[in-house]
């Protein structure tokens, strides 16, 4: 499932993706274990790593460069 919402990396509309088990470790590690990680999208553009909540794109940030892809899957 994917949605159109605006990327602040890429600075246009884009298909996001919910994240991964892995990467919404990955945030959590980052963030803290008590930051909810659910409900958090991913941009699929190429290369960039922005993710964030729907609809609030203040609790969001830049997933680790691990998980940069050439074009990011349905999860």
């Amino acid at each position: 499932m994917t949605r159109k919402l605006a990327c602040p990396t890429c600075g246009t509309m884009e298909d996001f993706r919910l994240l991964t088990d892995e990467e919404r470790a990955a945030v959590r590690e980052e963030k803290g274990e008590r930051h909810r990680v659910d409900n958090l999208w991913r941009c699929t553009a190429h290369g960039c790593l922005s993710y964030y909540r729907h609809l609030n794109k203040n609790d969001g940030g830049l997933l680790p460069e691990k998980f940069r892809e050439e074009k990011a899957t349905d999860a």
